[in-house]
């Protein structure tokens, strides 16, 4: 008579899989989470980016509203009949700017001053706060978080200017009649992260 034998699997054999298992499940959930991270970083890294350039152009677009109503290139707003030097965009100054959808306005984009800046991770829901982006209700970039159906997002932006300098012979000279714009987004999810855009705005019609 044969008898069969019946074979099964040890405890050490289990034990040898599930851990063999483990470490593939851990693998893919590597994979998936680093996947996840890269993707949202660089749809954040997109929408910054258009973000900064967005703020590029209106600066340029405020400046040919200038010439179109003959006054000063760097006037912040070309429809204000005064030409005060506070009306104008000042160096090493901090400016938020936007569209401006209000029925009211005189102009469609808005410039109002940083006048408490600052800036990196500690000032996260600190003075950052003044230039976060909200979307209001059509879903439109907004410096408007106090209302209360604008949602928060994770940046913030902002305009800065500069002087535009010129190195000849160790002798550093400032070009009259342009500023450098710095243009930059910040935002801060999975980490801080920053874009930024330079540009030299010139008074090039009356150069």
């Amino acid at each position: 008579m044969n008898k069969k034998t019946k074979k099964a699997f040890s405890i050490i054999e289990v034990l040898i899989w599930i851990f063999i298992f483990s470490l593939w499940m851990t693998w893919i959930y590597a994979i998936i989470s680093t996947t996840l991270r890269i993707n949202d970083f660089n749809e954040n890294y997109i929408v910054a980016s258009n973000l900064a350039r967005e703020q590029l152009e209106l600066v340029r677009n405020i400046r040919d509203s200038n010439y179109t109503v003959l006054k000063p290139y760097n006037l912040k707003n070309p429809n204000w009949i005064t030409f005060l030097n506070s009306d104008k965009f000042e160096y090493w100054k901090k400016y938020k700017i936007e569209n401006d959808y209000s029925n009211t306005s005189t102009f469609p984009i808005k410039v109002s001053n940083i006048i408490d800046f600052w800036e990196w991770i500690s000032e996260i829901n600190g003075k950052m706060e003044d230039y976060r982006l909200c979307l209001d209700a059509k879903n439109r970039y907004t410096y408007d978080c106090i209302t209360i159906w604008n949602k928060k997002t994770d940046f913030y932006k902002y305009i800065s200017i500069e002087e535009v300098k010129f190195d000849s012979w160790a002798t550093i000279e400032v070009i009259d009649d342009s500023f450098l714009l710095k243009s930059k987004v910040i935002w801060y999810k999975r980490g801080y992260h920053e874009f930024e855009v330079k540009s030299i705005i010139t008074d090039w019609k009356r150069l």
